[in-house]
């Protein structure tokens, strides 16, 4: 089972968040048949996607992320709600090359986040690197003013996620500059953050390396990959079409169909269909 370990450090001058995230990334390969490059590099965003949506407190509470950089990979779309429940996907499903290639270093990430008010949060920030770590790093700084340091990693071997892991650390306001430098030291030594998860676990990462630093462990939060399609939904995208340009789709084409763009399930519509979309 994915799992984030959350813990606060230095009585509660910082936070850490290990993630493990394999069954989520696996299911997206499931989803999208993606190449190995395809998804380290949109297992990442999912990742960072599965955390930021950690840290919604009501139901309804939504996050969309666009990383579009220019890369072999084109766009990247990651939704996620309270809970951790995400979803994504990558535009070029059979891209290849490093995580630098795929995304691309000319572009933009675009973090929206709908609390239900009047107006959603919307932060954007450069892709610097096209590293996913380093530029949400940078993102988060510029964007939401909260300094971070974040690895990602996912090992993927022949279709299967081996390990897809993260670990994020934010200092908190009254966070000295003798705990920010110790806490950057901890995280320049996982680059291979996938690896040492493996290799301990997200509970063994937080005990080995945290655990001297006053550290108070908060409850776990299990992330999952759920899409929240439904026909229901297509049905209501449909009606604002109108009923003759459905007509003339169907009689084009002998049916309309439309593809969920995070689980590839497809709903097909037909003439009889139409009168139970405008009845309702």
């Amino acid at each position: 089972m994915d799992v984030i370990k959350r813990a606060m450090l230095f009585d509660g001058k910082a936070i850490v968040d290990v993630l493990d995230t394999t069954q989520i990334v696996q299911k997206a390969i499931d989803y999208h048949h993606l190449s190995d490059d395809a998804a380290k590099t949109l297992g990442r965003v999912l990742t960072l996607g599965a955390f930021i949506s950690s840290g919604f407190k009501f139901n309804g509470n939504k996050l969309t992320i666009i990383v579009d950089g220019n890369g072999l990979g084109g766009k990247m779309v990651v939704s996620g709600d309270s809970g951790a429940k995400v979803r994504g996907y990558i535009q070029n499903t059979q891209a290849k090359g490093n995580v630098q290639a795929i995304v691309g270093n000319s572009g933009y990430i675009n973090v929206i986040k709908d609390f239900n008010l009047k107006e959603p949060y919307n932060g954007y920030s450069e892709i610097v690197k096209g590293d996913i770590s380093l530029d949400f790093a940078y993102y988060f700084t510029k964007s939401e003013q909260l300094p971070s340091a974040i690895s990602l990693d996912c090992d993927v071997q022949g279709g299967v996620c081996k390990k897809a892991a993260g670990i994020i650390v934010q200092p908190m306001p009254m966070c000295t500059e003798e705990m920010i430098v110790i806490l950057e030291d901890i995280v320049n030594q996982m680059k291979d953050i996938a690896k040492i998860v493996e290799e301990k676990s997200a509970q063994g990462v937080l005990d080995f390396y945290f655990a001297h630093l006053n550290m108070q462990q908060l409850s776990d939060v299990h992330p999952e990959y759920v899409c929240s399609c439904s026909k229901k939904k297509v049905s209501e995208m449909l009606l604002t079409l109108g009923r003759k340009e459905l007509e003339d789709i169907i009689k084009e084409n002998g049916m309309i169909e439309v593809g969920c763009q995070f689980c590839d399930k497809k709903y097909k519509y037909f003439d009889k269909d139409l009168d139970d979309i405008f009845k309702k």
